[in-house]
């Protein structure tokens, strides 16, 4: 039996009022979502915080700029 068929074999023996279930609901998606962000790192469509920043005042200064 798989690593994968053995875990969901004992999922489906938890209850289904189990609080569990939302426990394991928390990490599965934050496991999703770290997985996620690793792969936007890869790919280059992260931005460092400090260039983030930059953007951003950049965008609040044009819009200041444009509603004086």
């Amino acid at each position: 039996m798989s690593t994968k068929q053995q875990t969901l074999s004992w999922l489906a023996d938890l209850p289904e009022e189990a609080e569990v279930w939302r426990e394991l609901h928390e990490d599965a998606r934050l496991l999703r979502d770290v997985a996620a962000a690793e792969e936007d790192v890869r790919s280059g469509r992260e931005r460092p915080l400090a260039e983030a920043k930059k953007l951003l005042e950049q965008k609040w200064a044009q819009r200041r700029s444009m509603s004086a």
